[in-house]
């Protein structure tokens, strides 16, 4: 990058830079790809488990998704091949006899992002169900279980989030459902009520609803699925629940007692497979299957970032530790085979672009976008914070004509059409908290709320649109009254003004090892963050929308 201007940079910088939230997740489809060998993560497990790398094709076939537009640097690589990026999956598998399918850590995601592009990011409830509706359709008999962790935040959009991800994991065929800690914030009961007799997909051995109620959640239950049984309960560990203190309508017993007063009716169940999930962490998990040796399959809902290539033998058990990552990115898949040499065989499935958009889901999509719409900003809790340091937001219009270069490189970034990017998508976005963060001027981009003068509504604010020169610089209202000469303000008062917008690029500034994490990449990561630009490299970045101050 080049060295910094003598004095203080004009950054109008992070309005080509707060966000990449501007990068449309507008989709169209391709042609499906042959597989590749690249990532293979299908193992057979015959005591200890191996890999075979040098496996053939992918059973399942990409049918991908292209981003309609691509990231501002138009050196960027293309969308990638899902199979080379991620491997192939089931590569050399019999049908199984029964498949059991484990997920959990959804944290809120019922779909990715988007701002990255979809083909660069996994998970989702669409690709989820598509997923599930290939097994089944294949005749693969499959019992799915999730662990918990559907949202993770707290609020009335989180309340929403919660109950429709319930609902929806319940409609994708779920049996079993276990309860993360922040689900327990929510009011679970409230969504259990909601259910028909027999629907409601809640298990828990320590978490009882109404003092372990089974018309609201079972302690533990039993699927089979091509003549095989399977028993399954979970557990909230002691941990996590050490962070909610009392939880209205909810009995918490600790993990051990709760599964004690569950293991006889699991054992007299006669079950060929018995599955724990435990929202905790790897530590927590191993202890409980050392205490309860009678599972075979132990979910850490709060292991690695994503699976292992391999599950985890249990030093003196015969279980296996099964770690399904975060963000409901992935979908642990095990098949099970009652003859032959292989009793069982492990695979990570990542939910990417292979997978089509599944219909059901992007209905559920547009009803919850729908849903946010009707109630209004206000009543999903996107309440006004205090202006930041008193000062009121003037919209990018205002600075145009004294900026007039910077003006010229911002039309043409991805961030002068953020509002837009929202309107177009299918469904729309803009009534959604979570989204107008960055890509409207005058919100907090991680706290999913407007400031007092920030943008409201298209009709009622329609000079605060997009992801704004504001967003980087601060509020500029008083500074574009006191040039215009609008306001009794001194030469000093007019500068200090000025001087308060101004930003600075550090030497060797950016985000990445070795470089100065300063003001205006921290300023940028607001928006461009894990979730939302994983690929976020400010340097090259800057060199595609760097501009300066006043003419």
């Amino acid at each position: 990058m080049p060295a910094p201007r003598t004095g203080r940079v004009w950054l109008g910088a992070c309005v080509a830079l707060a966000g990449l939230a501007a990068v449309i997740w507008i989709e169209s489809t391709r042609p499906a790809r042959a597989a590749g060998p690249a990532g293979q993560s299908t193992v057979e497990l015959k005591g200890e488990a191996q890999v075979d790398p040098n496996a053939p094709p992918v059973r399942f076939v990409a049918t991908g998704q292209e981003d309609a537009k691509k990231p501002l640097n138009r050196k960027h690589a293309p969308p990638p091949d899902p199979i080379e990026a991620n491997g192939p999956i089931f590569v050399d598998w019999p049908k199984p006899d029964a498949a059991l399918v484990l997920t959990g850590e959804q944290q809120g995601y019922l779909e990715p992002c988007g701002c990255a592009g979809l083909t660069n990011q996994k998970g989702g409830l669409k690709r989820r169900s598509t997923f599930l509706k290939q097994l089944r359709a294949d005749g693969w008999p499959v019992v799915a279980l999730d662990a918990g962790g559907q949202v993770k935040r707290y609020g009335p959009q989180a309340q929403i989030k919660f109950r429709r991800a319930l609902e929806s994991l319940a409609e994708l065929g779920y049996q079993g459902v276990g309860l993360g800690a922040q689900d327990l914030r929510m009011e679970v009961l409230g969504v259990a009520l909601n259910f028909e007799p027999g629907a409601n997909p809640l298990v828990s051995a320590n978490v009882g609803l109404l003092d372990f109620d089974p018309d609201f959640s079972r302690r533990f239950a039993t699927a089979e699925a091509g003549g095989m049984k399977f028993g399954y309960t979970s557990v909230l560990a002691d941990a996590q629940a050490a962070k909610l203190g009392e939880v209205p309508d909810a009995t918490i017993l600790k993990a051990a007692d709760g599964l004690a007063q569950a293991m006889p009716g699991l054992e007299q169940a006669g079950c060929d497979e018995l599955v724990l999930m435990v929202y905790g962490n790897r530590d927590e998990a191993t202890a409980l299957a050392k205490k309860f040796p009678q599972f075979r399959w132990v979910v850490a809902a709060l292991g690695a970032d994503e699976p292992p290539h391999l599950p985890t033998k249990i030093e003196g058990t015969n279980a296996y530790l099964i770690e399904v990552g975060h963000k409901g990115m992935y979908a642990v898949t095990i098949g099970f085979y009652r003859t032959g040499d292989t009793p069982f065989r492990y695979q990570k499935v990542p939910l990417d672009h292979r997978f089509e958009d599944a219909q059901d889901m992007q209905a559920m999509l547009e009803s919850y976008q729908l849903e946010l719409k009707n109630l209004g900003l206000n009543a999903l809790g996107a309440k006004p914070l205090p202006d930041p340091g008193g000062q009121k937001f003037a919209g990018s219009a205002a600075c145009q004509d004294c900026h007039s270069a910077a003006w010229e490189v911002f039309e043409k970034t991805p961030h002068a059409h953020a509002t837009q990017t929202l309107v177009d998508l299918e469904p729309a976005r803009h009534f959604d908290p979570e989204c107008l963060s960055c890509h409207v001027v005058g919100w907090s981009p991680q706290k999913y709320q407007p400031y007092a003068s920030g943008y409201t509504s298209l009709e009622a604010t329609p000079h605060l649109l997009d992801q704004g020169c504001e967003n980087c610089h601060g509020p500029a209202a008083r500074h574009v009254a006191a040039e215009n000469y609008e306001i009794d303000i001194d030469d000093a008062g007019r500068e200090a003004l000025r001087q308060a917008l101004r930003m600075e690029i550090l030497e060797n500034e950016g985000n990445k090892t070795g470089q100065v994490l300063g003001r205006v990449v921290n300023n940028c990561l607001e928006c461009h963050d894990l979730d939302n630009s994983p690929d976020f490299d400010f340097q090259p970045y800057w060199e595609e929308v760097k501009h300066y101050g006043k003419d």
